[in-house]
C-alpha cells in the first residue's frame, strides 16, 4: 500500500529535505514552506524516519478538507478513514493542533471537536460502544492553514533532531538537523579537512561524522511508528539491517576547538554517545589563538551573536577578529550561521552565497564561501 506522507522541516531546508527523499529513491510529490510532500510505502516511510538527516518528523497524511467552522471540522473528520490505520483498541490522542490564517484558531477547542469525530468515526466504524484506548500510541496531529485542515498520524514520535546523543548541551546549542544541513550545503567529502573553531557541544562536528561515515541519524533511537499497526515490525528491521550496512569503515579525522574546557568534556561525550568519538579530536583552545599549517580545508561553525554577546561592540569585535583569522586561511572555504545581515561587509570576506533560515524562532543566514579546490 503507498502511502502520502509529509515530512516538515525548518523555512529553508526544504529543498535538501527533497533532495535527500529522492537519493533514497523515494517519489516527491509537493515543496511547500516547511513541509515537503512525498508518497511511499510502508518500507519507504521506515526507511525516511531512519534517515533523514535535515526534517523534523514523518506524518501520514489521513486526509484534508476546508472548515471555517467547528461544525465543518467536526463533520469533515467524520469521513475520513481512520479505521484504515487506527485499531479500536489504540490510543489516539490529538497530540498537536496548528491554525495559521484561519478562521478556526483555539487549539485547545479543534484539538476537543476532532478528538469527538475521530471517536465517533471509529465506533461507527469498528462497530463497537465503547474504545478503551489501551493500546498501541497513534498520535494525530492537525495542521490548519488559510482554513484547509491536513489531518495526519505521526510515526514519528519525539522529533527526528533527536538523535539520541546529546542528552546535555551547552548554551545555544545548533539544532542537529540544522547541522546537518549546513554541513550537507558544502562540498566537503570525508578526506578533508574539516574544522569548527567554536565548536560548542560538538553538533556540527558529529552530524559531519555521522554524514561522512553514512550513519544514519536515527538508527540509535526509538519511533512512535514501530507499534503503529500499518507499519509492520519486520519493515523496521529490515529498514535498521539496510541502514548498517550502508555505515562504512573510516578514518577521517575532524577537528573542534572552545574556549570553554566544560563544553569540550560535553562534547566528546556527545559524540561517544554518537558512536563518532573516533572521528573527531575535540581541544580546548580559543579561536584567537588558532594556527594551522594545512593550506586547503573546510570550516563550519555556529559563532556566537547578538544573543549570546552582551554588547553590539563586542559583535563588531568578535566577527573583525574572526574575518581576519579567515582572510589568513587563503584557500579555505568558510560557512557560518548567524542571526546578523551582512557581516560580509564586517568580515570583510566576499560571501557568494547568504540563505535565509529560521534556527528555532530565531530568523538566521547561512553565509557561504568556497575556497579554490586543491590541485593535484
Amino acid at each position: 500500500m503507498k502511502y502520502e506522507a509529509i515530512a516538515p522541516c525548518l523555512f529553508g531546508m526544504e529543498a535538501t529535505v527533497s533532495f535527500e527523499l529522492k537519493n533514497m529513491g523515494i517519489k516527491v510529490l509537493n515543496v511547500s514552506d516547511g513541509r515537503v510532500t512525498f508518497e511511499g510505502d510502508a518500507f519507504e516511510i521506515v526507511r525516511a524516519n531512519l534517515s533523514l538527516r535535515t526534517a523534523e518528523r514523518v506524518l501520514i497524511k489521513v486526509g484534508e478538507f476546508k472548515a471555517y467552522s467547528f461544525e465543518q471540522l467536526y463533520q469533515g473528520i467524520l469521513k475520513l478513514p481512520f479505521e484504515s490505520y487506527i485499531p479500536k483498541d489504540a490510543e489516539f490522542p490529538i497530540s498537536k493542533a496548528k491554525s495559521i490564517n484561519s478562521k478556526l484558531f483555539s487549539k485547545s477547542d479543534i484539538q476537543s471537536v476532532a478528538k469527538k469525530a475521530v471517536v465517533e468515526r471509529l465506533k461507527q466504524k469498528h462497530k463497537v460502544q465503547t474504545l478503551p484506548e489501551t493500546g498501541a500510541l497513534h498520535p494525530i496531529i492537525i495542521f490548519i492553514n488559510k482554513d484547509v485542515v491536513e489531518v495526519t498520524i505521526d510515526t514519528t514520535g519525539p522529533a527526528l533532531h533527536k538523535r539520541g546523543y546529546r542528552e546535555k548541551s551547552g548554551g545555544a546549542p545548533i539544532r542537529e538537523t540544522l547541522a546537518a544541513f549546513m554541513v550537507m550545503l558544502t562540498p566537503w567529502k570525508e578526506n578533508r579537512t574539516l574544522v569548527d573553531p567554536m565548536c560548542g557541544s560538538g553538533t556540527i562536528l558529529i552530524e559531519a561524522a555521522l554524514y561522512g561515515a553514512g550513519i544514519m541519524p536515527g538508527i540509535n533511537r526509538n519511533f512512535t511508528g514501530e507499534n503503529l499497526s500499518f507499519l509492520p515490525k519486520h519493515v523496521w528491521q529490515t529498514e535498521r539491517n539496510e541502514a548498517l550496512s550502508q555505515e562504512k569503515d573510516v578514518q577521517f579525522k575532524l577537528k573542534g576547538y572552545d574556549i570553554d574546557e566544560d563544553v569540550i568534556e560535553l562534547a566528546k561525550e556527545n559524540a561517544e554517545l554518537a558512536g563518532v568519538g573516533h572521528l573527531i579530536d575535540f581541544e580546548v583552545k580559543d579561536m584567537t589563538k588558532w594556527e594551522t599549517d594545512e593550506e586547503y580545508g573546510f570550516i563550519i561553525t555556529n559563532p556566537p551573536y547578538g544573543e549570546r554577546l552582551s554588547a553590539e561592540e563586542d559583535i563588531t569585535g568578535f566577527y573583525k577578529e574572526m574575518g581576519k583569522i579567515f582572510r589568513n586561511l587563503k584557500n579555505w572555504s568558510y560557512y557560518l550561521i548567524t542571526t546578523l545581515e551582512d557581516i560580509d561587509q564586517i568580515m570583510d570576506i566576499p560571501f557568494q552565497k547568504k540563505r535565509k533560515l529560521y534556527n528555532g524562532m530565531l530568523k538566521s543566514y547561512y553565509y557561504q564561501y568556497l575556497g579554490p579546490k586543491p590541485q593535484k
